[in-house]
């Protein structure tokens, strides 16, 4: 089954994500298929290609669930949020929850 997920790449302490395509049994810095997109978490920019991650949506790819919230913020498509459950916060530690 291909998966559109995150391949981390950059220096210590400054991270940089690719957008890629792979095989879900692959490791993604080893081996990917396609490059789809970027994302800087440092400056929260993503950059991707929309139409493409479509594409292979359609072609039965599943994108990870971080990688659907990042372009459903972007894009506020409905095909996006279905990868993903909205949790509510309660604002409440754990420690807190326990008392």
């Amino acid at each position: 089954m291909l998966t559109i997920r995150l391949s981390r790449h950059g220096r210590t302490k400054v991270p940089f994500y690719r957008v890629v395509l792979t095989e879900h049994t692959k490791p993604v810095k080893v081996w990917y298929k396609e490059v789809l997109g970027w994302y800087d978490p440092m400056k929260h920019t993503l950059e991707v290609d929309v139409p493409a991650i479509k594409a292979w949506i359609a072609k039965w790819a599943c994108p990870s669930e971080r990688v659907a919230k990042l372009i459903y913020q972007q894009t506020k498509d409905e095909l996006f949020q279905k990868f993903f459950e909205h949790r509510e916060r309660n604002g409440k530690t754990k420690k807190e929850e326990k008392k």
